[in-house]
């Protein structure tokens, strides 16, 4: 056991930024944002009070940030002012970069150079991405991330004849091996070159086509959006060949359409066995998907619930890049980062807790752990049923991340259903041989404004409205 020494920050001199200590034997009470108290008491602090003995824990839930019609960042910002929690987390980069923005948030690289905390053995792509958030600055660690990979169906590749997919392909050359698998056959029963298990998003049109549109278009860095001009910015060559390379890949009847694939009825319930079959990578029938760690814990399931079934022969490389930059990727993302409120009485306290969550030693007994998510601490990374994980963590980040994770942050959430319905018609008149590529991006461009600048306004007089219904004082 570790007794704590309490510390507030500096403020002297030469100690600026620095946690000075106070009483050995004082006891303290740290405040921690957390989605739910009993499960940051299962992940973290269980393990944290058995090392601190002498800090307690009160979790200041996230659950009432959510809901519909409420702005998940305004929400955070009200529970923060009224909690004053002294450990903040954060689960989407929007409030994050707000937060570290506006000076709200310890920097802690003056704290870690000062305790010798060993962050040279997280991968540089989770920190680098949260110093990129953070303007050039840590303000936060996150002991986890997620990733996605390629996965592919050795049995059909070798079944057809088709070379492996390698690392570091781009889009186009994915596609290109996709058309290579057979195309005949019944669309509920044949196989599929590349496929994802999505319920795509669209009020119309060609969904399906709206999303290889944009994960294209994103794989390439390219931004639909000048936040700063507030301009839509979708006429340009490169959204052009994104969408060419979408509308081919759909031409040619090598990508894969949920819509066209066994449908569920989830008002008469739904089985496991149903879910899986679903699912079209786990039952056989398309050769390549992009999905995160979760697919690999559906894989295994599989084996289980599926036991007259043979079990897919799989194996994963790096998600398609951008030929221009192809040791990169925007394929990480961090769902949990753990900050220190500048201005916490409790600030050693705090900091000793997200230190502790993201040591070395809390790594190490997480890697004992299946919870599908993705180590920062790279010494744990592992292997899955005797195959490498390492395409997750090999690719660094794309300079585009925080770009893109600005413009998001730029506009109101209604903008994206705008975004999803305009496109996915415009993209689907493209497939059907209406419109041509320019006339579509056109069509894009002019909506999208348009939706823009009404959806911008409608944010703005809801702010209005909440302010003067607000008591004074």
């Amino acid at each position: 056991m570790l007794m704590l020494s309490g510390c507030t920050l500096g403020q002297g001199k030469e100690g600026a930024g620095a946690l000075k200590p106070l009483g050995k034997d004082e006891k303290a009470v740290i405040k921690v944002m957390y989605y739910e108290k009993s499960s940051l008491f299962q992940q973290y602090g269980a393990l944290f009070m058995a090392k601190y003995p002498n800090v307690d824990i009160e979790v200041v839930s996230t659950q009432s940030i959510y809901g519909r019609d409420k702005d998940p960042v305004k929400a955070f910002e009200e529970l923060v002012e009224a909690e004053k929690p002294d450990v903040l987390y954060f689960e989407s980069p929007n409030a994050f970069v707000k937060w570290a923005g506006e000076g709200k948030l310890l920097p802690l690289d003056d704290v870690i150079q000062a305790d010798k905390f060993d962050i040279e053995n997280m991968l540089p792509a989770v920190t680098e991405t949260l110093r990129a958030q953070g303007g050039g600055k840590l303000y936060g660690l996150s002991p986890s991330f997620y990733s996605s990979a390629l996965f592919y169906n050795k049995g059909l590749f070798e079944k057809h004849g088709v070379p492996l997919p390698k690392d570091g392909m781009s889009w186009a050359e994915v596609l290109e091996l996709a058309k290579r698998f057979p195309t005949d056959g019944q669309s509920e029963e044949r196989v599929y070159g590349y496929g994802e298990n999505n319920s795509f998003m669209g009020g119309g049109g060609d969904p399906m086509g709206f999303r290889y549109f944009t994960m294209i278009g994103h794989t390439q860095g390219l931004s639909y959006l000048d936040p700063k001009r507030e301009k839509v910015t979708l006429q340009t060559e490169g959204w052009k060949q994104a969408l060419q390379l979408a509308v081919d890949g759909i031409q040619s009847g090598a990508l894969y359409d949920p819509a066209k694939g066994p449908q569920i009825d989830f008002s008469k319930g739904v089985s496991r066995e149903e879910m899986l079959e679903r699912n079209p990578f786990v039952s056989g029938r398309i050769a390549m998907t992009v999905e995160g760690t979760y697919l690999i814990s559906e894989l295994e399931r599989a084996k289980d619930i599926r036991k007259d079934k043979e079990p897919v022969n799989w194996d994963i490389v790096t998600v398609p890049v951008d030929p221009q930059n192809p040791g990169t990727s925007n394929a990480l993302s961090i769902s949990e980062v753990f900050s220190v409120r500048s201005d916490s009485p409790n600030a050693r306290a705090a900091w000793e807790f997200v230190k502790y969550i993201n040591s070395e030693e809390m790594a190490r007994v997480k890697s004992k752990m299946d919870e599908g998510r993705l180590l920062s601490r790279t010494a744990y990374v592992k292997d899955k049923d005797g195959r490498s994980l390492e395409p997750f963590y090999k690719l660094g980040v794309s300079e585009k991340v925080t770009e893109q994770a600005t413009e998001a942050a730029a506009v109101p959430m209604s903008f994206y259903s705008e975004f999803s319905r305009i496109g996915g018609q415009e993209v689907g008149a493209v497939v059907d041989g209406k419109k041509t590529a320019d006339e579509a991006l056109a069509a894009m461009q002019n909506g999208l404004q348009e939706a823009l600048t009404r959806t911008k306004q409608e944010e703005a007089a809801k702010e209005q409205q909440e302010a003067a219904s607000k008591p004074a004082g």
